[in-house]
């Protein structure tokens, strides 16, 4: 049996006259491990998601948590059979992490796992479609009514009706709704949509990526183009923008960031004009919440560094209120740069670079931290210049890797006991079996909200009758009223905002049939028909 190392971390220690620096790589020896995302814990600490795989496609997701200074504290890998690769994450307020993957068994399926601040898994949901032919998650975020949202993507089969979605679970796993955006329903000119990130700015939710979609004058012929879409609060559509169709730009949008209350800055690339289509700038392209182009600049390859051929925005944070920092791939090749560092402002003027020598894989993600400095995930070759291993760095506004922490800092302080490495079991998954296009949609789950559904058991009853209440969270002033079948009431309460049910004692009531009603403001809501022995 091949002899695999043990996880990598090591700290590359630089001395200097002020403090030491760091980076830090995890991989295994002979593998090819990759980060999908990464966040900043609630603790201060770094979590990343990706997976270690080696040639043949077996591997497992990987979940890593590091403390300030990028040192490992614990692993917990993702196991199944047929492999669940985590692509994106995000936290609540009790530390609670929702990862979304893919599972890879029988059909390329998305997953969403929870797991508690102690890393333990709290539920795991699979949702499988037969009509498409693969789902893949590309983002989560956790909206205002503590419901997750994941972004992701379907193939139809060539169709290219519905592509786009966003799927929301509640937090204890139940799936409640699904909606398509960027339709060829609505959008007939559009072809092969496919979003890069979610975001929830002000009242809107917005969706940054690609399409292909043609000039005015040939519907016929489409091109790749940057794609935004806006979403209003209730998650109905409020527009779609191809960007740049009149300008002739070709190219994609990676992600965006909003500049102020109405302008949004995305960013990513435009491809070189012919001859050279090959070849992208780096761009920067600007829009309102009413899906209004503003413009955009191109950032050309000289201007980054001398020489610099391929070049392209990948992520990007506020430094302060005119000067940004981006990940980006940029060099002097056509193609295969490295990936690195570069500061700008909305013009498009390049203050500072730094390249990141032998990075590879999918594009850098970026953070800002809590203290005002920029931790980056990314991948980078081995010495055999083919197996890639994770790289964590942590640098300043001046692309100067930051200093360590020396003082101690108390990790993960939500669970009761240290955090160990282990696995997580990913084969016994709740299966969500449904067709996309007939689940529910965000205006019939908010529609559902207006009642409160009650159930009654055991039915019929002797001593005692208990009522199961749903949706109580999203009603005020409600009222419980019980009718014998001559309408005379029998029992009233007074039931509390969330409360999800009640226990009523019968044992003094005659033999027949009853009514339970629920009242919110007045208004019935909810009731249900029961039997006292």
């Amino acid at each position: 049996m091949k002899k695999l190392t043990l996880v990598l971390s090591i700290c590359l220690m630089i001395n200097t006259s002020f403090a030491q620096r760091w980076i830090t790589t995890f991989g295994t020896t002979n593998h090819y491990d990759e980060v999908y995302d990464l966040l900043e814990d609630y603790d201060n600490g770094n979590y990343l998601v990706g997976w270690d795989f080696i040639s043949n496609g077996n591997g497992k997701g990987r979940n890593i948590k590091t403390d300030i200074n990028g040192s490992l504290l614990f692993e917990r890998r993702l196991i199944n059979p047929q492999v669940s690769v985590g692509i994106a994450a995000c936290q609540d307020y009790e530390g609670n992490k929702y990862i979304t993957g893919v599972d890879f068994t029988d059909i390329n399926t998305p997953f969403v796992v929870k797991l508690n601040a102690c890393g333990e898994k709290v539920w795991c949901s699979l949702l499988k479609h037969w009509d498409f032919l693969w789902g893949s998650p590309i983002d989560i975020l956790i909206n205002d009514d503590g419901n997750i949202l994941v972004l992701a993507r379907f193939e139809d089969g060539g169709q290219q009706i519905n592509q786009i979605y966003l799927l929301c679970y509640n937090p204890d796993g139940e799936f409640l709704w699904a909606k398509p955006y960027a339709s060829k329903t609505e959008h007939p000119l559009i072809s092969f949509a496919y979003g890069t990130k979610l975001y929830h700015f002000g009242e809107d939710y917005i969706i940054s990526g690609y399409c292909y979609y043609p000039y005015p004058d040939d519907p016929n012929h489409v091109w790749l183009r940057p794609l935004f879409i806006g979403i209003d609060s209730l998650f109905n559509e409020k527009w779609i923008l191809p960007f740049g169709v009149d300008d002739s730009i070709v190219g994609k949008a990676y992600s965006a960031i909003p500049l102020n209350d109405s302008v949004i800055m995305g960013v990513g690339s435009k491809f070189l004009d012919y001859p050279n289509g090959n070849i992208r700038n780096s761009l920067l392209m600007f829009f309102n919440h009413e899906g209004e182009e503003l413009g955009y600049t191109r950032i050309w390859g000289d201007s980054i560094v001398p020489s610099t051929q391929d070049n392209a925005l990948a992520e990007i944070e506020k430094i302060n209120d005119s000067l940004y920092l981006a990940t980006a791939v940029f060099g002097p090749l056509t193609t295969a740069n490295p990936y690195g560092e570069m500061v700008i402002d909305t013009s498009g003027k390049v203050y500072n670079t730094l390249s990141q020598p032998n990075t590879t894989g999918v594009l850098p993600l970026l953070r800002k931290t809590f203290d005002n400095k920029y931790v980056i995930a990314q991948g980078v070759y081995e010495s055999d210049n083919m197996h890639t291993n994770i790289m964590l760095l942590k640098i300043n506004a001046n692309l100067e890797q930051d200093t360590l922490y020396t003082q101690n800092f108390v990790y993960d302080s939500l669970c009761p006991n240290p955090i160990v490495s282990g696995d997580i079991d990913m084969t016994n998954c709740t299966l969500v079996q449904v067709s996309i296009d007939e689940a529910p949609t965000p205006e019939e789950y908010y529609k559902s909200l207006d009642a409160i559904p009650v159930k009654a058991y055991p039915n019929p009853a002797d001593e005692f009758i208990r009522l199961d209440y749903k949706h109580t969270e999203h009603h005020q002033n409600i009222n419980l009223i019980c009718y014998d079948i001559t309408g005379q009431k029998v029992h009233t309460e007074d039931i509390a905002t969330g409360q999800q049910g009640s226990k009523i004692d019968v044992s003094g009531w005659g033999s027949g049939l009853y009514m339970a009603v629920v009242t919110s403001g007045g208004r019935i809501v909810g009731k249900v028909k029961f039997i006292v022995k």
